[in-house]
């Protein structure tokens, strides 16, 4: 796992946000304070045939080692889209 990846913003929308949390137990704002701006983010980007390039980041919520499914945006500035978030 890599551990550069830098996190400026991340978009979330609602169905997501009420997928990961009806199905995963996670909260939006749990999942956003879990990954932006925080420095030392471990990482691999995976390619999905439908979706495309992805990031997918190792991170810890409350007791739970957590996997966060990250879209890069078309804005150079560290922006990304939440795919989803699940502990693993």
């Amino acid at each position: 796992m890599r551990k550069d990846l830098r996190v400026a913003w991340l978009n979330a929308s609602a169905r997501t946000a009420e997928k990961i949390q009806n199905r995963h137990g996670l909260y939006e704002g749990e999942v956003r304070d879990a990954v932006v701006c925080r420095e030392g983010l471990e990482y691999v980007w995976n390619h999905d045939p439908d979706r495309g390039w992805r990031a997918m980041v190792r991170t810890r919520i409350r007791s739970m080692t957590v996997l966060v499914v990250l879209y890069p945006t078309s804005d150079p500035d560290d922006v990304y889209n939440l795919g989803s978030a699940y502990p693993i």
